[in-house]
């Protein structure tokens, strides 16, 4: 039985400092194979002795790095089968591109500097593709993945294709530098919804404007197109009254807790409906806000990072959440689909007659409380999640109203009652 290594021992060799001689036969054996480290070649008898008299051997190569596999933007990098080397491949409009280096990290780190957007841009310009071939649905594919995947929220990427998809094939396949001003408008024109047009006229712009920046067409037509006028519906503080009204409402029906607990804390509806158990801390009086549940009916992240907090629980909030201690850490305290809720929402409007009353108007009838009250505008905004400064919290969510007068009118009264005409 011979003592020299098969190609399946010599993936595990261990490799020394110094060299052993080997015959010029034996060398061009293994000349070309990946286990040939620099003509150095280790019989059997040799890698045993060595390991036996506890000499300090160097692995060639990493198993954990041979195991794991990168990614980058969905890329794999892989491990080459005859060579002690990784490659990857990605493609950048009609052409695609090989990468290679000798460690995964290495070739990790090429992968993400060649897809870096400047390097696109130049790769699609030696293609000769800029202002020539490429199509609005080849850019809009570039776009994404340059400028939103890993950016933005699934959700608005989800909104993207969504727009995107409503566009006629025959558009999609139209040369940027072909697409006239009639085309965009009559796709503008062809959405019946304003706040669809509103969105459609801010997708197609970004695409057009990034397009320019990289000199894939020379202008922006979307400028030249109108946008849409949208009349945004504010949110409505309710007074004592109308609240008292929604709470005796709220009492006659299942789930009403909901809205409820977004009016006594302040929640936005994803916030409220992502609630689970482990953010409810019953014992210290704290509730953590740290996802939210969206429109597709599963958890998504907040609306931004100023909406990560934690914030007192009020009484009225304790009293029902207390009547959920008992579930699950990752259960949700209301177990309730979009639609589901949207109907629970309904049957408050019927029931307490305040037809106009939406979400929103919870969560701006705490602020307007809070600032009512006299409460600083810091603590506030800590407590429903708004950037420190903003003027969101007075200018948007809070509402005046005749109650919030009376106070004020009658310390005016009181300053001027013994005044004479």
């Amino acid at each position: 039985m011979t003592n020299e290594l098969t190609l399946e021992q010599l993936d595990s060799v261990y490799v020394r400092e110094e060299p052993i001689s080997v015959s010029e036969k034996e060398l061009k054996k293994f000349k070309t194979t990946k286990n040939c480290f620099e003509g150095k070649i280790f019989t059997l008898a040799h890698y045993l002795g060595k390991k036996e008299k506890g000499d300090e051997l160097a692995k060639l190569s990493n198993p954990k790095e041979e195991t794991k596999m990168l990614k980058y933007q969905g890329i794999t990098i892989h491990k080459s089968n005859n060579a002690n080397t990784y490659y990857t491949r990605f493609r950048v409009g009609k052409k695609q591109y090989y990468i290679s280096a000798y460690t995964q990290r290495e070739c990790y780190e090429k992968l993400k500097k060649a897809k870096s957007p400047t390097n696109v841009a130049k790769l699609l310009s030696s293609q000769n593709v800029i202002t020539n071939n490429v199509t609005l649905e080849d850019w809009y594919k570039q776009w994404l993945t340059l400028y939103k995947i890993g950016k933005v929220k699934d959700e608005t990427i989800r909104s993207y294709r969504s727009l995107f998809n409503a566009i006629p094939q025959n558009i999609k396949e139209m040369r940027m530098a072909d697409i006239k001003l009639i085309d965009l408008l009559t796709l503008m024109q062809s959405l019946t919804s304003e706040r669809q047009q509103q969105k459609f006229h801010d997708f197609m712009s970004m695409i057009f404007q990034k397009a320019v920046d990289n000199d894939i067409i020379t202008k922006n037509l979307m400028r030249k197109v109108d946008k849409p006028k949208h009349k945004k519906v504010h949110s409505q503080a309710l007074t004592s009254e109308q609240q008292n009204i929604l709470i005796e409402a709220c009492s006659k029906i299942e789930n009403a807790e909901v809205v409820l607990v977004a009016l006594y804390q302040g929640f936005r509806r994803g916030e409220v409906l992502g609630l689970t158990r482990d953010c409810v801390d019953l014992d210290n009086k704290k509730i953590t806000i740290n996802k939210a549940w969206s429109q597709r009916n599963e958890f998504d992240t907040t609306k931004n990072d100023q909406s990560v907090r934690t914030l007192p629980m009020f009484e009225s909030t304790y009293n029902i959440l207390l009547k959920h201690k008992d579930k699950k850490p990752e259960e949700r305290i209301f177990n309730l689909s979009i639609k589901q809720y949207e109907n629970i929402l309904a049957k408050v409007r019927q029931e307490s007659g305040l037809t106009d009353v939406k979400m929103k108007d919870m969560r701006s009838t705490f602020i307007t409380n809070c600032m009512n009250m006299n409460f600083p505008v810091h603590i506030i905004q800590a407590w429903v999640g708004h950037a420190l400064g903003s003027v969101v919290t007075t200018s948007v969510y809070t509402s005046h109203n005749d109650e919030a007068d009376i106070e004020y009118i009658k310390k005016i009264n009181e300053k001027f009652k013994n005044s004479t005409t």
